[in-house]
């Protein structure tokens, strides 16, 4: 019985994360959308990710699994900013 309730509570908690990655994603493309330039804002985030993941001083699954969750939320606001971060803005030197 109690095996139940523990992947049940699993479940919900991985919901409420997914939910949350989503938002905060949703967040993030808001930001880098009003910004003059939304690919370097994304930039950014990534070169934030690293410095969250290395101050923290996490190892093995722990820090995989951090960075893992931070680059996907990024990724996913890059996806719903769609072309203002496309490599086809990028111009030219």
């Amino acid at each position: 019985m109690s095996e139940s309730i523990s992947n049940q509570d699993q479940q919900v908690l991985l919901g409420i994360a997914f939910a949350d990655q989503a938002l905060i994603a949703a967040q993030i493309a808001l930001f880098a959308g009003k910004t003059n330039d939304a690919k370097e804002t994304i930039a950014l985030l990534h070169a934030i990710a690293d410095e969250v993941s290395n101050r923290y001083q996490l190892t093995g699954v722990a820090k995989d699994t951090m960075k893992l969750r931070m680059e996907k939320t990024i990724h996913l606001a890059s996806a719903i900013l769609g072309d203002k971060t496309s490599p086809s803005e990028q111009t030219a030197h």
